[in-house]
């Protein structure tokens, strides 16, 4: 990587700033769009108005045969791969191709449970940045949602001609781990950094195995 980040981000419209904000203090949403509580209060209402008069509308979605309802922007829709077929039960992947967005959840067979989740998160960020060098880390932390742990990592990945973010979260569920992301160019994290938050914060998890 001969092109230095700071460097980088100068060559981008606008980035310079959205970097700078992104290195504030971790609880600080004013670089965000939106708040996190207001994108949740917007995913209750099944709509959510930006300050720019867009309207984002959500659907309701079953998961992993019904034990997982999560709410998504309508932008998302289910992701089709030629000639791979994905166990449903197991893997659920949605995106927005026009605006570069991409969310999915994985269940892995590791076990896993709420103790060792940061643990395994660690682990999860040290294996990333060895396969892929370009990635930044920008923040990491735990949350407790629902009465359960979930860890959360953000990174920025260098890709021309745009950079990406991406959000990682690991949580237990049934004993096991389960892994998501939604990942997005950089320029559009204001907007979905608080919209995956607000995912994760309304979706309910059935612990029957």
């Amino acid at each position: 990587m001969t092109e230095h980040w700071d460097e980088f981000f100068l060559k981008l419209h606008h980035q310079q700033t959205l970097k700078e904000q992104l290195s504030t203090t971790e609880n600080d949403e004013s670089w965000m769009m939106i708040s996190i509580e207001e994108a949740i209060k917007g995913i209750s209402k099944g709509s959510l108005t930006l300050p720019n008069k867009q309207e984002i509308r959500f659907q309701t979605i079953p998961v992993f045969g019904n034990q997982l309802t999560i709410s998504l922007p309508n932008s998302l829709i289910p992701e089709v791969r030629a000639g791979q077929t994905v166990d449903p039960s197991k893997s659920f992947v949605v995106q927005d191709k026009l605006g570069g967005v991409l969310f999915g959840l994985h269940q892995s067979g590791q076990e896993l449970d709420s103790e060792q989740v940061e643990v395994y998160q660690k682990q999860i960020i040290e294996q990333t940045s060895r396969a892929q060098p370009s990635m930044k880390l920008v923040d990491e932390k735990a949350l407790s949602i629902q009465d359960t742990i979930i860890g959360c990592y953000e990174a920025i990945f260098l890709v021309s001609p745009s950079p990406y973010y991406q959000i990682v979260f690991v949580r237990s569920w049934c004993g096991k781990a389960v892994i998501g992301s939604c990942q997005f160019k950089l320029e559009d994290a204001p907007l979905w950094v608080p919209l995956t938050y607000a995912m994760l914060h309304t979706a309910t998890w059935s612990e029957l195995s």
